[in-house]
């Protein structure tokens, strides 16, 4: 597991300002909530492979964001028909079920934006450093000590979940059955003992990890309060060591946003 979904690598969406790209995310975001247009959902779906391909983001990320979004899109596109029975060209009915033309239309869309929507928010996640991500949160407003506690969050987990790692490889070299599947006499469990049993075996690994989290907290506050964290001063104003400044290709990109946006919408009242 990489808890940290940034690429080191070299494109023109890394170099970009992140508060551009914040833009980007939040404008394919709406726009794939707001049409229902399946031709629509589907060009912005591959706009975003485009801008990830030329990023220079490789195949396998992106095809990791397909393998975990199969399912959801799946169960969407098989279920849609069946819990939405609108529509009047009905194409085959069996009792109840009435697959229509509409709904399976409404499937086909459903089916597309989730993945559209998905790439939407990777967009920002695959390109942006987690510095810059917070750093870029900041400068829009967020309160410093907010971008702070979620700077430490993001640190921290891929930390916690080696820890949690490394306790569990631990426990098991000692013996400890993690799996559940068997008692004491070597008898198969069902399903529901086996999830209670296992949630027990996990206990003194989740304790363990806690008794270490709490321990490095103890860490980091002593740290923060050495280097004047809410040291209050006249006059003082707090700096930061990553600064963000648009370039002119940043412009431009913001202002081909813009303007795509405002093409989008005036297609979609004039369709309307």
């Amino acid at each position: 597991m990489d808890a940290d979904l940034y690429v080191p690598v070299d494109g023109w969406l890394h170099r970009t300002d992140p508060r551009v790209k914040f833009l980007i995310s939040i404008v394919m975001l709406v726009l794939c909530l707001v049409w229902r247009n399946w031709a629509f959902i589907l060009g912005i779906l591959i706009l975003e492979h485009v801008m990830l391909a030329t990023d220079h983001v490789p195949a396998e990320r992106i095809g990791w964001v397909w393998k975990i979004l199969a399912v959801l899109i799946v169960f969407i596109v098989v279920l849609w028909p069946v819990f939405d029975q609108s529509g009047t060209h009905v194409l085959w009915q069996w009792g109840w079920l009435r697959l229509t033309q509409e709904n399976l239309l409404m499937a086909a869309v459903m089916g597309l934006r989730i993945p559209a929507l998905g790439f939407a928010c990777f967009i920002t996640l695959f390109t942006t450093s987690q510095t810059k991500l917070v750093r870029g949160f900041t400068s829009l407003g967020m309160p410093y000590k907010a971008g702070l506690t979620l700077a430490t969050a993001l640190r921290y987990i891929p930390v916690f979940f080696s820890i949690f790692q490394s306790v569990s490889d631990a426990q098991r070299a000692r013996g400890l059955d993690l799996s559940g599947k068997v008692n004491a006499a070597g008898k198969k469990r069902n399903v529901f003992v086996r999830l209670v049993d296992r949630f027990k075996s996990y206990l003194p690994i989740i304790i363990a990890v806690l008794i270490r989290a709490y321990k490095m907290s103890q860490s980091v506050g002593w740290a923060m309060e050495s280097r004047g964290l809410n040291l209050n001063r006249n006059g003082a104003k707090r700096t930061y060591r990553v600064n963000l400044t648009m370039r002119i290709a940043d412009w431009i990109i913001l202002a081909i946003t813009v303007a795509a946006t405002a093409v989008s919408v005036w297609l979609m009242t004039w369709l309307s």
